[in-house]
């Protein structure tokens, strides 16, 4: 890219692309262009996230439904949530309860749980009683719910907390990392986001220290990059810990497709490409 606009600022707010498709807000509702900048789906949701697995969530009517890539519904906006497809499965709400339908919006796991999360890796975060566990697609419990936090499972292993302390669990619920670290995340691209004394930084998949704990806040490694805060603004490092992106934002979020969204300030958000260079601006 030459730092030249790619995507006119014809709109009020955009989010990165996904699946082909990219976020567009005009006025109070929101739709989707495509890589040309031809609107594909006309602004007219009240609230829409990005299309994964060829269907987006979209809300009307203050219930969630989804549309496929030429807008049309095909799963009737009928819960009070929903997430993004994810192995074939989306959790819903109803009634207060979280189950998960298939792409036709057949239920497959009746909704019993207090609160789930995207399955991954075969696996689905739970909540039963505030405690967290892990069922399979069946809606079998896999991994009992005793954890006081955890998060869904990435690159096979997933993040959980008992008794104050941070560890990694294997798809059996057996432990296979335990980094000596105040707070861990979730491992993308090989890192995973940690604290100590109040600063972030990175560990590998042996738990060792890879990127000293030395930011405000980190964010994950997505294309290569991450975000991190310094002084209040946010930039990108690289792998090495490299500043290769100056603190200058005030939000930062992770890359997709070359481009990451940014806050430019409080009244603007942009597109930047992996160089730092603004390719596109809000009104």
């Amino acid at each position: 890219m030459s730092g030249s606009t790619v995507i006119k600022p014809k709109y009020d707010g955009a989010l990165g692309f996904s699946d082909g498709r990219a976020l567009v807000k005009r006025g109070d509702k929101w739709g989707y262009i495509n890589e040309w900048d031809i609107l594909v789906i006309e602004p007219e949701f009240e609230e829409a996230h990005e299309f994964t697995e060829g269907l987006a969530v979209v809300k009307q009517l203050e219930r969630y439904g989804f549309i496929n890539k030429l807008g049309s519904i095909v799963i009737e906006p009928i819960y009070e949530e929903a997430l993004p497809f994810s192995e074939g499965l989306s959790g819903i709400r109803i009634d207060g309860q979280w189950g998960f339908i298939d792409h036709v919006g057949e239920m497959v796991v009746e909704p019993q749980f207090n609160r789930a999360y995207s399955i991954s890796d075969g696996l689905a975060l739970v909540v039963i009683e505030e405690k967290g566990g892990y069922i399979d697609r069946s809606g079998n419990v896999v991994i009992e719910p005793k954890y006081e936090w955890a998060e869904g499972f990435s690159e096979g292993i997933a993040c959980v907390m008992e008794n104050g302390r941070y560890f990694y669990i294997g798809n059996s619920g057996n432990v296979v990392l335990e980094p000596e670290v105040d707070e861990a995340r979730h491992f993308s691209e090989g890192l995973a986001a940690v604290t100590e004394e109040n600063r972030q930084g990175f560990i590998n998949r042996f738990g060792s220290i890879a990127i000293d704990p030395r930011f405000d806040k980190v964010g994950d490694f997505s294309e290569g990059l991450a975000s991190v805060l310094i002084g209040g603004k946010w930039g990108y490092i690289n792998k090495m810990g490299n500043l290769v992106i100056e603190p200058q934002f005030v939000t930062a979020v992770k890359f997709s497709d070359g481009l990451a969204v940014v806050e430019i300030d409080r009244a603007h958000w942009g597109y930047i490409d992996r160089q730092g260079r603004l390719v596109w601006k809000s009104n």
